[in-house]
C-alpha cells in the first residue's frame, strides 16, 4: 500500500488576500484546494516540499496532518499577546506539545506519532471541527493539552509512574464538540480521560459581559487602537478587545487550585475504570443471552420441529442453521438444567443424520458431540 499524506491549512483570524493565494498555490502542483480560508495538499506518493510551520506562521492559523502509517499533527499560530506561557508549559512535552515563539507569534505544535497506525478516519473536515479550540487555548483551558499529555503519558515508556502529572483542568467531565474531535482524532484512551475526569473540578461559571457597560468604560484611545486593529486584520484583534472588557467588567472568576495526580495514580484509575466497563459489557451480554433464552423456552418445541425440517434439506447452509439452533437449544437445557430432556431428543437426531460426516463435523465444531 502507497503512503497517503494529508495536509491542511486553515485561517481564522482573517482571510488570505488575493496575492497571498496566488503564492499558496505556488506551493505545490498537488494542491487540491486552495481558498481565502483553506488550503489542502495530498499525497500518495512523495512529499510537501516545504515546513510546514512557517507556511502557517506566513499565511494561516490552524494547521493539521494526517497520514496512513501513524503519523498526526495538529498546530496552531497564536498571537502572542495573547498567550499565558505559565499556563501552557506544564503541558509540554518533547516531541508531543511544544511552544516555539516566532516573532510576533508562538506556535502550539501537537504530534503524535503511533506505530501501529491510527485506526482510519475520513480526515477531510476534521480541521474545522477542531478551529474552535484554539479560541478556548487563549482563554486559559488547557483541557486540549491535557487531553494529549494522556497520550503521550500512555504512549512513553520512558515516562517513570511516579511522576506527577500536569494540573488536571476543569470541565473534562463535559468535553465540548472540538474537544471530541481532537480525542478521536489522536486516538486518546476513554478510560484515562475518565480516569482524569473523576478528579476534575467542575468548570466556573464565568458571569455573562454586559458589553455595552464595558465599552464604555474605554477610553478614545484605546476605543481607537481596537478598532485600527480589528480594521486592519491584526492577529487576535477581536479577541484582544474581548479580552480588554472582561477586565473592564470586573467579572473574571478566580481559577480554583487544580488536583495533581502521578502517572501511576492516573494508570491505576484508569485500570479500574476499564475493568468495571467491561464487566458491565459482560453483564449486559449476559442479561441478552438469557432474554434470548427465555424467549426461546416459550418457543422449544417448534425449534425442535425446524431442526429436523432443516436437516432433511441435506443443504450445507439448512445444516449450519440447524447446528446454530442446536447449539441454542443446548445452552437453554444449561441455563433451565433439562439437560436429560435435551439429550432424549438430541441423539434420535444423531442416529438419523449420523451418516452425514459434514453434519457431524459441524455438531463436532459446535460442541455438541
Amino acid at each position: 500500500m502507497s503512503e497517503y499524506q494529508y495536509y491542511e491549512w486553515q485561517t481564522i483570524d482573517r482571510p488570505l488576500t488575493t496575492s497571498e493565494r496566488r503564492e499558496v498555490e505556488a506551493l505545490s502542483s498537488h494542491m487540491d484546494t486552495v481558498t481565502s480560508t483553506q488550503a489542502i495538499v495530498t499525497y500518495s506518493w512523495g512529499d510537501f516540499k516545504h515546513d510546514p510551520a512557517q507556511v502557517l506562521l506566513k499565511f494561516f492559523d490552524a494547521f493539521l496532518y494526517d497520514s496512513n502509517f501513524g503519523s498526526r499533527r495538529v498546530m496552531f499560530r497564536l498571537p502572542k499577546d495573547l498567550v499565558d506561557v505559565d499556563a501552557i508549559r506544564p503541558y509540554c512535552l518533547e516531541y508531543w506539545i511544544t511552544l516555539e515563539e516566532h516573532g510576533k507569534y508562538f506556535v502550539l505544535d501537537i504530534s503524535g506519532n503511533d506505530e501501529d497506525g491510527y485506526e482510519w478516519v475520513e480526515t477531510e473536515g476534521t480541521l474545522g471541527q477542531l478551529t474552535s479550540l484554539r479560541e478556548q487555548v487563549l482563554q486559559g483551558d488547557c483541557r486540549m493539552l491535557y487531553l494529549m499529555w494522556l497520550k503521550a503519558m500512555e504512549s512513553d515508556p520512558d515516562i517513570a509512574e511516579d511522576e506527577p502529572g500536569p494540573p488536571i483542568p476543569a470541565g473534562l467531565k463535559e468535553l465540548n464538540a472540538g474537544l471530541q474531535a481532537f480525542a478521536e482524532f489522536f486516538d486518546i484512551n476513554p478510560h484515562l480521560i475518565a480516569a482524569a475526569a473523576a478528579s476534575s473540578k467542575k468548570a466556573a461559571f464565568t458571569p455573562e459581559t454586559d458589553l455595552a457597560s464595558a465599552l464604555s468604560k474605554l477610553t478614545r484611545s484605546e476605543t481607537d487602537h481596537h478598532l485600527l486593529q480589528i480594521l486592519n486584520g491584526e492577529p487576535g484583534a477581536v479577541l484582544m478587545l474581548k479580552k480588554r472588557l472582561m477586565e473592564l467588567s470586573g467579572k473574571s472568576v478566580a481559577p480554583s487550585s487544580p488536583a495533581i495526580l502521578t502517572i501511576g495514580e492516573m494508570i491505576q484509575q484508569a485500570e479500574i475504570i476499564e475493568q468495571e466497563a467491561l464487566r458491565k459489557v459482560r453483564q449486559e451480554a449476559e442479561r441478552q443471552r438469557i432474554q434470548r433464552l427465555e424467549k426461546l423456552a416459550q418457543q422449544e418445541e417448534a425449534a425442535w420441529a425446524k431442526v429436523e425440517g432443516l436437516l432433511d434439506q441435506k443443504r450445507g447452509s439448512a445444516y449450519d442453521e440447524a447446528t446454530r439452533l442446536l447449539a441454542e437449544l443446548h445452552e437453554l437445557a444449561k441455563l433451565k438444567k433439562w439437560e436429560l430432556k435435551y439429550q432424549e431428543r438430541f441423539r434420535p437426531i444423531c442416529l438419523k443424520y449420523g451418516k452425514s460426516v459434514a453434519l457431524m463435523r459441524r455438531f463436532h465444531h459446535a460442541g455438541l458431540l
